[in-house]
């Protein structure tokens, strides 16, 4: 499943507010770095010796990262700084897992509401943050994208954008990507679902496709039901594609919420309805959520699950987990 990248979301706002690599790919420039390394290898001396920073090689074992922190020479310099520029900054601090940037924007973003404004380098963090390994990264994103565009966090403005969109069918692609986000930060949440829900099922596929996107904003348990429909029936394999990354890895939900999908995945694996491509994105959401990794088989992981199934749900509810096991 792609990743969906920040020019063609950036496109489609844009627009509307005016009216991931091939494997094969993937494989050959892997080989060709593996490749690229071991002929370095061979030509350095034996014997352990210490690496410099010119000369370091790509492959290895991965280590724990070790985050910086925003320094208060940064802060001081922030303070001298107008409020796009401070946004941009404590967002590629957050992407960078910098500590004290989420706080840090937790804490200015409603003093930026009015002075924000869309640019190409805010909508590019913004893609980088909505695909960070943390879920707090993502939320600072969904904070800072409201104050960018305006919308209040009130139920009052939730309503009107709703009456807005029932009115303006030919907007509800943007409405749906925004409404998403009020949904997430506690606005109207279950109202703001159920249009989503109601939405997925609209005979326009850009309506479907960004109310898929809407949803997994949300967070809630409510949607897997949602996305496990529409990776079943929807008729375009854009929105399947969405809905089954919504699943694996991107939107809102934690890792112990996406575990929750596991029994409806495995089963529509061995829905013999269900075409090839569709099939091997279901099998690809359960290695990415379970961190196990089966076949193409669905008996050998209705097994896994019956066996293994609650263990690994009680391991994806322990702290640290919560942000999709990356701290």
């Amino acid at each position: 499943m792609r990743v969906f990248f920040a020019s063609e979301r950036a496109s489609f706002i844009r627009s509307s507010l005016l009216s991931e690599c091939s494997p094969l790919v993937v494989a050959l420039l892997s080989a060709a770095v593996f490749s690229l390394a071991a002929g370095a290898q061979n030509m350095t001396p034996s014997g352990n010796q210490v690496q410099s920073g010119e000369n370091l090689a790509v492959p290895g074992h991965a280590v724990a990262a070790d985050h910086g922190k925003v320094s208060e020479h940064n802060l001081e310099w922030l303070e001298t700084q107008p409020a796009q520029a401070q946004m941009e900054y404590l967002l590629g601090a957050a992407v960078n897992h910098d500590i004290g940037a989420t706080n840090l924007i937790a804490g200015m973003v409603e003093g930026w509401r009015g002075k924000l404004k869309a640019t190409p380098r805010w909508e590019t963090l913004q893609d980088t943050a909505l695909y960070s390994n943390d879920l707090r990264v993502r939320a600072a994103a969904i904070e800072i994208n409201l104050a960018v565009r305006s919308i209040a966090k009130t139920d009052e403005n939730a309503d009107r954008l709703m009456e807005t969109a029932h009115k303006l069918s030919g907007s509800r692609p943007y409405f749906a990507w925004e409404l998403g986000m009020l949904a997430n930060r506690g606005v109207r949440t279950e109202r703001i679902h159920e249009l989503l829900a109601e939405w997925i099922h609209d005979p326009n596929q850009q309506t479907r496709f960004w109310s898929v996107e809407g949803l997994a904003h949300i967070g809630t348990d409510e949607t897997i039901k949602n996305f496990l429909d529409v990776l079943r029936n929807d008729p375009s394999l854009e929105v399947r594609e969405r809905a089954g990354c919504s699943l694996a890895k991107s939107g809102m939900l934690t890792r112990e919420q996406r575990m929750k999908a596991v029994p409806g995945l495995i089963e529509l694996a061995g829905d013999a309805s269900l075409d090839g491509t569709t099939r091997n994105w279901v099998y690809q959401a359960l290695r990415e959520i379970t961190n196990v990794n089966l076949g193409n088989d669905p008996a050998a992981w209705r097994n896994w699950y019956a066996a293994h199934g609650a263990e690994k749900m009680r391991e994806f509810g322990k702290e640290g987990w919560a942000v999709l096991g990356n701290s």
